[in-house]
């Protein structure tokens, strides 16, 4: 099945935003053909800056990717969750992360006629789940060392350590088959998973899931303890939920006095 990737065109490319939290809100594409104008000219000013219309009018980049296996969005169908600027609650949302384009599109209601918008990649905005994890659009750096943006998906909350999962999908082409004894090779989606961990308010830096490397990201009054707990536990830290668990121990230890 061939799908769709519709690439969003920011603000910033062909609109001019408000600067400034509480200005006159920007016009939102051309209104008066859209269905749900009514309802979007009720958006306070701070909402109208936090979204971007997907236009069908020539500012949309519409191609194939053609995937026959796997999917670019993390699930396929929209979830409700609640958006934040700051501390400032706008509402609750539809959403659905499409991971490939890197973006978060969000509905007022499930109705298919309602064109979905995309949330604005903001440090100060925050996507609050069901479950009271969030999404942020977020500085980090990679294992390399190499700083980088993009969505990450807080999944723990300590007292000082912070547990985010990054998921990354790769996108490979079709092959056609060799000669008739081989197959071809569908086309597909492939997603990965990468942890990143903060403690305070330092740097987000990704978490290496083996052992030794992973011993070697704390400091050695906590390596030393952690040691004996990942023996004692046998925890694997490719699973997210021992990953958790470990993150979840290494917290309270550091809670306790253990720094």
């Amino acid at each position: 099945m061939k799908i769709i990737v519709q690439m969003i065109i920011a603000f910033m490319g062909g609109f001019l935003v408000a600067q400034q939290v509480g200005t006159v809100a920007p016009q939102i594409g051309a209104v008066e053909n859209d269905p749900y104008a009514n309802y979007h000219q009720k958006w306070s000013p701070m909402m109208q800056k936090l979204f971007q219309q997907v236009k069908n009018d020539g500012e949309t980049i519409t191609y194939y990717v053609g995937a026959e296996v796997g999917s670019p969005y993390e699930y396929e169908d929209f979830k409700l969750g609640k958006v934040y600027y700051s501390n400032d609650y706008l509402g609750q949302f539809y959403y659905r992360y499409n991971i490939f384009s890197n973006e978060i599109e969000v509905k007022k209601t499930l109705l298919e006629e309602e064109v979905h918008k995309a949330l604005i990649p903001d440090e100060k905005v925050a996507l609050v789940l069901a479950s009271e994890n969030e999404y942020r659009y977020l500085s980090f750096k990679t294992a390399k060392n190499e700083a980088d943006k993009g969505y990450l998906k807080r999944i723990l909350k300590g007292s000082h350590y912070k547990l985010y999962k990054r998921t990354v999908v790769k996108y490979t082409e079709a092959k056609p088959a060799a000669n008739s004894m081989v197959n071809p090779i569908p086309s597909k989606f492939t997603q990965f998973a990468e942890y990143y961990l903060q403690q305070d308010e330092g740097t987000i830096i990704e978490v290496p899931l083996k052992k030794n490397k992973f011993l070697k990201h704390f400091p050695s009054v906590i390596s030393e303890d952690l040691k004996s707990y990942l023996k004692v536990v046998q925890v694997d830290l490719t699973n997210e939920n021992d990953l958790i668990k470990t993150i979840t121990y290494i917290d309270g230890r550091s809670s306790n006095g253990t720094q």
